[in-house]
């Protein structure tokens, strides 16, 4: 049993390192990652009309600041700073240029969307205003769900401070309370990325709320991120060769990293499902 195991395992990791080298998904990457660099200050301008539309929601310096402590370290400062800025001109925004900065926003998902239907291997026959809809409205949905998350946070922490003060339990609460946070983080995680191989890639396949390929993208993002901050800190001298742009190249780099891994998932579960198909 255990053989057949390893054997189905090696299996597998051959045919996701064929299909990833002949689907050539580092320029894959790279690709998404330009357009998403692109739409992705555009995309706080539509975060900020969102979270405007919510009479409740007035602390988008607090949104802000919650949003950023997800980025790498060096990239914080420099995204934080622009978010405020341009949370400034939000209404002037709702007036005259929405419209235009969500389509400028969603730049980013529709060129996620032709790299996954690579990745799932199907042919992307969908016309160009199709998959443009398709993009502004996944644009529009992952600003409400990024809000919702931040709202679910904000629930979760006041419900924290609540019960650590009337059962006076803080330290032990204290440190269940951040077990749940990291465990919601990652099942939010994992639900993002089964919706945008849900409906962004051409093929259309069954709702699945997890899959081997999302639980390999989060945990290989969660680690490689950690990676990656350690590395920053200790083994790189990006501040020193880039000065001023060090934080933008690090968001660069960061953004490669997490669309070289949604895709490695894309390409794991289209394997999965070709030697299913095979063996079955």
């Amino acid at each position: 049993m255990t053989s057949a195991y390893r054997k189905d395992g090696a299996r597998l990791i051959t045919e996701v390192w064929r299909r990833f080298n002949d689907d050539d998904c580092p320029d894959l990457a790279a690709q998404v990652s330009f357009y998403f660099i692109l739409s992705l200050f555009p995309f706080f301008l539509v975060l900020a009309s969102v979270l405007g539309w919510i009479p409740t929601s007035e602390h988008w310096d607090k949104f802000a600041d919650w949003i950023t402590t997800y980025f790498p370290w060096q990239a914080r400062g420099m995204v934080l700073t622009a978010m405020i800025q341009l949370s400034n001109h939000y209404a002037s925004f709702l007036s005259f240029g929405l419209l235009a900065t969500v389509w400028s926003a969603s730049s980013g998902f529709l060129s996620l969307m032709e790299a996954l239907s690579i990745a799932h291997g199907v042919p992307d026959q969908r016309s160009y205003v199709r998959k443009r809809l398709i993009a502004i409205m996944t644009t529009l949905v992952a600003a409400l769900f990024v809000v919702l998350s931040f709202t679910l946070w904000n629930l979760g922490h006041l419900l924290a401070v609540i019960v650590s003060r009337n059962l006076q339990v803080l330290v032990l609460f204290d440190s269940q309370w951040m077990l749940a946070r990291w465990i919601a983080t990652f099942a939010l995680m994992c639900v993002g990325i089964s919706l945008i191989n849900h409906f962004l890639p051409a093929s259309r396949r069954p709702w699945r709320w997890f899959t081997p390929g999302t639980v390999l993208v989060t945990v290989s993002f969660v680690i490689a991120t950690i990676a990656f901050e350690i590395y920053l800190a200790h083994g790189s001298n990006v501040s020193a060769l880039y000065g001023a742009l060090a934080g933008f190249i690090v968001l660069m780099l960061w953004i490669y990293l997490a669309n070289l891994m949604l895709l490695i998932g894309a390409e794991t579960d289209t394997a999965l499902r070709e030697l299913k198909m095979a063996g079955g």
